[in-house]
């Protein structure tokens, strides 16, 4: 009888264990879903003028902006935004997993080189992707990224609108989320995180 009764209570106590444990843990998070429709491979060339490949992205959640370099206001904020999540990433030790891309639409003025002194602004892990037109015309197709020439600007250049959106790939560099550029930076965080 003793014997049970110190069973029960092992059993008891190991149950409340458990329970307690998942409360610790606060909600369950719903899986990002996985975008079919934004899918495939892209070949572009890298700031240090290197052919880059789709593949070289796999293992590492990614965080890919479309834009161009002499973007006035929302292309060099969401940048920043980007800027400041990772090296917040960095403070968390998470950063090692994490590649910020930015990918422009104007391969005319944004050349290898002027990409390398872009994305120094931001952080010197970032990579920056150009290319040829039909390299560009790929790849925003693939994503479903909008851009129109709008006229030129003051550098005698073509200015663009263009959608505005935050891509979340996960470490198979399947789409797993959009977010507005100005989505609260803690949720992109924990979005992120879910994926690592």
């Amino acid at each position: 009888m003793k014997r049970l009764i110190l069973m029960t209570i092992a059993v008891l106590g190991a149950l409340a264990v458990m329970v307690l444990w998942q409360i610790g843990r606060g909600p369950a998070v719903e899986p990002l879903p996985i975008n079919t429709r934004m899918v495939g491979e892209f070949e572009m060339t890298d700031q240090t003028g290197a052919r880059f490949h789709s593949d070289a992205l796999r293992g590492q959640v990614v965080l890919m902006f479309f834009g161009f370099t002499h973007c006035p206001d929302i292309c060099p904020a969401t940048m920043a935004r980007m800027a400041q999540l990772y090296k917040d990433l960095e403070r968390t030790r998470e950063a090692a997993d994490v590649q910020v891309v930015f990918v422009t639409f104007d391969p005319e003025r944004d050349t290898p080189e002027y990409l390398q002194q872009y994305l120094a602004w931001f952080h010197p892990d970032f990579i920056g992707l150009t290319g040829s037109t039909e390299d560009v015309e790929r790849i925003t197709s693939l994503y479903s990224v909008v851009y129109m020439p709008m006229g030129e600007d003051r550098q005698g250049g073509t200015e663009f609108a263009h959608s505005d959106f935050v891509y979340l790939l996960d470490r198979e560099t399947r789409v797993r989320k959009l977010f507005p550029v100005e989505a609260d930076l803690e949720e992109i965080k924990r979005d992120l995180r879910s994926l690592l």
